[in-house]
């Protein structure tokens, strides 16, 4: 016997499930517009709080873990080198399930000599007592 949910029920889980994408987006959309901001400001620690633990960066030279992330940075902001003004746009957030959703946008890199850099990104968080959390970054 086949069971089916009345309408009533139906309408209201979809009803529920459309604000969890739109604060997913909103929040996933915020984390990236603040750690733009703190990249900005070479505040190096404050960044190390916008990565899960796990977090790995994937590179055409393979993956990075966050320790040699956080290291690589602190190397550039102790250099003294531009680090480039970071932008993010054209940001789309997927839902993953109830923990896990996935970012993918433009990223934008313009140096203080004129030049830019710019790239497409995709980035998998997990969500945290402490709010959402990058775990897997590819650009």
């Amino acid at each position: 016997m086949k069971y089916l949910l009345p309408i009533p029920v139906l309408l209201s889980c979809f009803l529920i499930a459309g604000p969890v994408a739109a604060d997913s987006q909103s929040e996933i959309s915020a984390a990236l517009g603040y750690y733009a901001e703190i990249w900005n400001e070479g505040d190096v620690e404050t960044i190390r709080g916008y990565y899960h633990p796990d977090f790995v960066l994937i590179t055409s030279d393979g993956p990075v873990p966050l320790s040699q992330r956080i290291d690589d940075l602190k190397d550039i902001s102790q250099a003294g080198e531009d680090r480039g003004e970071l932008r993010y746009s054209q940001i789309k957030v997927k839902s993953l399930g109830q923990n896990h959703a996935m970012a993918r946008g433009k990223v934008q890199l313009k140096f203080k000599d004129g030049s830019s850099f710019d790239s497409w990104f995709s980035t998998v968080y997990v969500k945290t007592p402490f709010g959402w959390k990058a775990l897997l970054t590819h650009n």
